[in-house]
C-alpha cells in the first residue's frame, strides 16, 4: 500500500533499502563532485554513463518502479522547454538540417538541445535521488557536519542549517497545500481546463492563496522559534552520532574513484 503512494521531487520516502542505509554524507559528497564535473565536462558519453548510474541507484532505492516513472515525467517538461529554446535560438552558424515554413533547424541546435537537456536531467535526477533517500533532518545535519570547518571563517552554520531544513521540509507541505487550494477552488466552480494560456490565467485563484498561506506559515514558524528561545549563536549539538561504517567508506571510495576516473578518460 505504502509503495503505491505518489511521491514528488523533494519528498522523502522512508524505506528499508541499501541506498537508504548509506550515510547521508557519503551520498552527498559524490553528488557534489558529480555536479562540479558536469559543469566542466562537454562529453555526452560521460553524461550518459552517469545518468545510467543514477538510474541504477534509484532502482535500488526500494521505491516501486512504476511510481518512479510517473514522478520522473515532469522532467519531460524541462526537456521540452530547453530543447525548444535551442531549436529556435542556437546553432545558426552550423549546417542546416531542414527548413519548413520559414523555420530552419540547424545541426548545432539539435546537438545543443540534447547536450543541455541531458545536463538538466542529470542535475534533477541527482537531486531527486538525494531527497528521495534522505530525510530533511538527515540532509540538514549531514551538510552541517560537512561544512563545520567554515566556522573558522565565522560562517553562520546554525542559521544555514535551519534555513536548509525548513526549505526541504516545506516542499511537500506547500505541494499538499497547492492541491488542497486547487480542490477547494474547483468546488467553487473555478475551471482549470482549456488552452495553455487559459490554464496559466486560471492559476491566479491558486497562487495568491498559496502565497498568503506560505507567509502565514513562515510567520507562525518564526514566532515558534522565538517562544522556544532559539539562539543561532549558541553551540549546538547533533541529534545523531552516527559513525561511518565500513560499507559507507567503501561506497564513498568506489563512487568517488569511479566518477574521477570516468571524467579523466572521457570527460
Amino acid at each position: 500500500m505504502f509503495q503505491k503512494i505518489p511521491i514528488m521531487i523533494g519528498q522523502y520516502r522512508p524505506l528499508n533499502s541499501y541506498m537508504h542505509a548509506i550515510d547521508t554524507r557519503v551520498k552527498i559528497l559524490p553528488i557534489v563532485l558529480l555536479l562540479i564535473l558536469i559543469l566542466f565536462s562537454s562529453s555526452i558519453l560521460f553524461y550518459s554513463i552517469i545518468l545510467a548510474l543514477i538510474i541504477l541507484f534509484l532502482a535500488y532505492s526500494g521505491v516501486n518502479k512504476t511510481i518512479l516513472k510517473e514522478n520522473l515525467k515532469p522532467l519531460l517538461f524541462f526537456i521540452a522547454f530547453t530543447s525548444g529554446y535551442h531549436f529556435l535560438f542556437t546553432g545558426k552558424e552550423t549546417e542546416v538540417l531542414f527548413s519548413l515554413f520559414n523555420i530552419t533547424l540547424y545541426k548545432g541546435a539539435v546537438v545543443s538541445a540534447f547536450y543541455y537537456s541531458l545536463r538538466l536531467v542529470l542535475f534533477l535526477s541527482a537531486a531527486f535521488f538525494v531527497t528521495l533517500t534522505c530525510s530533511p533532518s538527515e540532509l540538514s545535519e549531514a551538510i552541517t557536519k560537512l561544512l563545520r570547518p567554515l566556522k573558522v571563517f565565522k560562517f553562520p552554520l546554525s542559521d544555514f542549517s535551519l534555513i536548509l531544513f525548513i526549505s526541504l521540509r516545506f516542499i511537500p507541505i506547500l505541494y499538499e497545500e497547492f492541491h488542497n487550494i486547487k480542490n477547494a477552488q474547483q468546488m467553487r466552480g473555478v475551471k482549470f481546463t482549456g488552452s495553455f494560456i487559459s490554464k496559466i490565467l486560471n492559476l491566479k485563484p491558486i497562487v495568491i492563496p498559496l502565497f498568503l498561506s506560505a507567509i502565514r506559515r513562515a510567520d507562525e514558524l518564526s514566532e515558534a522559534l522565538l517562544v522556544r528561545g532559539y539562539n543561532s549563536k549558541g553551540e549546538r549539538t547533533f541529534y545523531s552520532t552516527h559513525q561511518l561504517s565500513y560499507i559507507d567508506i567503501s561506497f564513498l571510495i568506489l563512487t568517488l574513484s569511479f566518477i574521477t576516473v570516468l571524467y579523466y578518460f572521457i570527460g
